[in-house]
């Protein structure tokens, strides 16, 4: 039998004193006795003594039926409900892109925990988020005799996903299943606003590695010699040093392992740096680039933030940037790098067509918008957004999300930048916030799409909905209810229906006159 349950007890409980008013009132009811016409009176006595020996209650079913619809009335007071039996619907483990079986040591147990209770492993990519169920011998968990396929990795220059998104078509694909995902906390792999995900989403934090270094950039200062510009990071930070070192020839590893990275020279002018399953291609730069800031009167304030933001960041670059900031128009585009274009008028096509040119502009004084907020991966700070236009362009990449679901950075090849706000305090705290220069600072580093965004800032479990705990309990969750409480009022309903018509139908039902008792 399927178990019920009270919500709310205490008022049902309560409700159920009722029943002692109908008991009362049927104990305590005393009909008026018949006039009986007799002879004599020497019977009198004997008539009465043998009167109360036969007293017996009346209309019992009348007062059976009042009881049972006050007790069916406060019971639906006491709000049950019945669990029904859970859907057969087995829980899935999600692997994000890049994790190895490898990696899943630190986490063995919790899965093979997760194995037993039915769980289906099933793998995430960048390119589309959910894959086939994988047999847990790929992982080294249940039956490890069975050949089974290794785990399919994304290898070919394959950006860093965005688990945010990943996850939640990935949710769509499963409703009403329990899903754990498994993946380690880079800030690059998180990007833009957190989706609202349903509660039955769970993660699985996969510690950090020992080695949270990655190549950002390198040069070619002479022909002979290298630089390589090394990031380090943290949960609360990211460091950069410059480490120099002879050029290799093209085809050959360059002499050292890179945080976990492998580079190779694959050319004269670049490098594919390998990590974590993935590849990606790293220029070699020879000469400083150019940059140029070009503003009109209406996006003066903005001009001045961005102005500070991009000198901010300049001395971290491989080679420190030559950069301009004027109302003129900039120069031609065949000695810039990046445009910065800061006017309503629309970017002239010299520039828009330019190869090689990257450009950034923003919101135009027209627009318009709802207010909302914008939280950058990595942050536990949320950057208000007063006006935001809705300006959508086919064949764009969103880069940073708002809360609301809306593009504030979107990117469209070969370089096109388009940011749905401005740097102005009138428009965004974006203006006065200190992380401007750490956003702006994957944008402007020499990568062949800013999808991939190396970062080995660990996001805080806060951001994240719950951790899954050791303890496979925590990841039951309750199987579906059905309130009881309308049937019993139907109940009651049809029982007071039944009283009401017994007690019309005793109440027309003729009394007969009394015999005379003859002496």
């Amino acid at each position: 039998m399927l178990p019920i349950f009270f919500s709310s007890a205490a008022p049902g409980w309560l409700a159920l004193l009722g029943l002692a008013v109908p008991l009362a009132i049927y104990l305590w009811n005393r009909r008026p006795g018949r006039v009986v016409r007799v002879g004599s009176v020497r019977w009198l006595a004997a008539a009465a003594n043998q009167r109360l020996r036969s007293l017996r209650p009346e209309q019992l079913l009348l007062f059976l039926l009042r009881a049972a619809v006050l007790g069916l009335l406060a019971l639906a007071l006491a709000e049950p409900v019945q669990e029904l039996p859970r859907p057969p619907r087995r829980g899935q483990v999600l692997l994000a892109p890049g994790v190895t079986a490898t990696a899943l040591a630190p986490v063995r147990d919790v899965l093979d925990s997760l194995r037993r209770q039915g769980y289906e492993l099933r793998q995430l990519f960048a390119r589309r988020p959910l894959g086939a169920p994988v047999a847990w011998a790929a992982v080294g968990l249940g039956d490890t005799t069975q050949a089974v396929a290794r785990l399919a990795m994304d290898t070919v220059l394959a950006p860093a996903p965005n688990l945010w998104n990943t996850v939640q078509l990935a949710t769509d694909s499963l409703p009403g299943r329990p899903v754990v995902v498994v993946t380690s906390l880079d800030v690059s792999s998180f990007r833009g606003t957190r989706p609202a995900l349903p509660a039955a989403v769970r993660w699985l934090p996969l510690p950090p590695p020992d080695s949270s270094r990655w190549p950002v950039a390198a040069w070619q200062p002479h022909p002979d010699s290298m630089v390589v510009l090394l990031a380090t990071g943290s949960e609360s930070a990211v460091t950069y040093q410059k480490v120099r070192l002879r050029r290799p020839a093209v085809g050959q590893m360059l002499p050292s392992r890179w945080g976990g990275s492998e580079i190779q020279l694959t050319t004269q002018q670049e490098l594919v740096v390998t990590e974590s399953g993935r590849r990606r291609r790293l220029p070699l730069l020879t000469r400083a680039p150019r940059w140029q800031l070009s503003y009109d009167a209406a996006h003066a304030a903005s001009a001045r933030v961005l102005a500070a933001a991009l000198r901010a960041l300049a001395p971290v670059l491989p080679l420190r940037p030559r950069f301009s900031s004027s109302p003129a128009l900039p120069a031609a585009p065949d000695s810039l790098d990046w445009l910065f274009w800061l006017r309503d008028a629309p970017l002239p096509a010299r520039w828009a067509n330019a190869p090689g040119l990257r450009t950034w502009q923003e919101a135009s004084t027209a627009a318009k918008g709802t207010a909302t907020w914008f939280r950058p991966a990595g942050s536990g700070t949320a950057l208000a957004l007063a006006r935001l236009d809705t300006v959508a362009a086919g064949g764009t990449t969103t880069l940073w999300l708002t809360a609301a679901g809306r593009p504030l950075l979107s990117w469209q090849a070969p370089g096109r930048y388009h940011l749905h706000t401005r740097l102005d305090a009138a428009w965004s705290s974006l203006a006065d916030s200190p992380e401007l220069p750490a956003l702006l600072l994957p944008l402007v580093l020499p990568e062949t799409s800013p999808a991939f965004q190396p970062d080995s800032r660990q996001l805080p479990l806060a951001q994240l909905h719950s951790p899954v705990a050791a303890a496979a309990g925590v990841l039951s969750s309750a199987g579906p209810t059905r309130p009881l409480a309308p049937w019993l009022v139907l109940g009651a309903g049809l029982l007071f229906a039944l009283e009401r018509l017994l007690a019309a139908r005793r109440n027309a039902r003729p009394t007969s006159p009394a015999n005379p008792l003859s002496p």
